[in-house]
């Protein structure tokens, strides 16, 4: 496969509600019904970083997670993993309440939680990396 017949492959996905990435990247990559997203923390759309607690930054997480899906043409019932990076793994039951929510009466999807050293912004307390299969 040539590189052309590669990127006619992939589509990404940057819905305009959140702010621009920080660096290069795309929010999300779509390569046929498989969608990628890049790890997403707590910015609000104008750049800020929400909340001073992990549950109150995974309410904004959450969110940004479930726009670019909405972006994708998907939803919450699409994703098969979810990875979690805390920078304190004891905090991980703050993100559970706000998951459960999300995942109430749908398949759960698999999940890996780890604790990190830092993330990519003071203040920052977790940032989760999501993959979800499409509806075709």
């Amino acid at each position: 496969m040539n590189t052309s017949d590669q990127l006619d492959r992939r589509m990404a996905v940057s819905p305009p509600s959140l702010c621009p990435p920080p660096e290069p990247y795309s929010y999300g990559i779509k390569v046929g019904t498989t969608l990628h997203l890049s790890g997403q923390v707590a910015l609000d759309p104008s750049g800020v970083i929400v909340g001073s607690t992990v549950g109150e930054q995974a309410e904004q997480v959450w969110e940004n997670i479930l726009a670019v899906l909405e972006e994708a043409g998907g939803s919450a019932v699409d994703i098969v993993k979810v990875l979690y990076y805390l920078a304190d793994i004891g905090d991980f039951d703050q993100e559970m309440v706000v998951r459960r929510r999300v995942f109430e009466g749908l398949v759960l999807p698999a999940v890996t939680g780890i604790q990190v050293a830092a993330l990519g912004l003071p203040g920052l307390l977790l940032e989760v990396d999501v993959t979800a299969e499409l509806a075709q």
